[in-house]
């Protein structure tokens, strides 16, 4: 079993892999997370967000967002190695805001993509992760949404995501615009809720 300061260090390259691998099998329910971006998405508004929650919630939801349904494991062994790897890559995230949240980048914007639909597809699914991760907690959330001027952070992620038609009205530019601004609003996002909290 890891330490607890084991479970503080960054994935390593082959770790990464792994978890993008897991998040794309066939071993996983079907509502589950489909990429590591949509789980950086995910990850990132739960740390930047109104409160704390704890693994045994915020896991679970990756899995499945209705029922209690978890992946098919192969073993109590490489639920173990999953579950270690999720905690770990969720301290990252917590050390990134922690220690320089204005040098905050989302995953699609440290990674390289073999084409644009590769590039478009993964800020769809890291917008649709962070909004997923205001969805578990939205009760909670609802005073930025509630003012007018905060309440516009959000709708780069939301727009982002598809969820809504909004997207189809836009052009071009105005979804490139839309990607620019996105780290940005993240950090006002996480300034926003520091402020707020206690």
């Amino acid at each position: 079993m890891n330490t607890s300061t084991s479970l503080q260090s960054p994935l390593s390259v082959e770790e990464s892999a792994l978890l993008r691998s897991f998040l794309l099998s066939d071993v996983r329910p079907e509502e589950s997370f489909s990429s590591i971006e949509m789980l950086d998405g995910y990850l990132t508004a739960l740390t930047v967000g109104p409160e704390v929650i704890e693994p045994d919630i915020w896991i679970p939801y990756i899995w499945n967002q209705q029922k209690s349904e978890e992946p098919c494991f192969s073993s109590a062994e490489e639920a173990t190695v999953i579950g270690e790897l999720l905690v770990r890559y969720m301290h990252t995230t917590e050390q990134q805001f922690h220690g320089d949240p204005d040098g905050f980048k989302p995953l699609f914007e440290r990674v390289k993509y073999s084409n644009k639909q590769q590039k478009e597809q993964a800020i769809e699914d890291w917008s649709l992760g962070f909004t997923m991760g205001i969805e578990l907690n939205h009760e909670s959330w609802k005073p930025l949404f509630t003012n007018e001027e905060t309440g516009m952070l959000g709708m780069p992620m939301l727009i982002l995501s598809k969820v809504t038609d909004d997207y189809k009205a836009l052009k071009k530019e105005e979804v490139s615009d839309m990607v620019s601004l996105l780290p940005d609003f993240v950090v006002k996002i996480y300034h926003y809720w520091k402020q707020h909290k206690g």
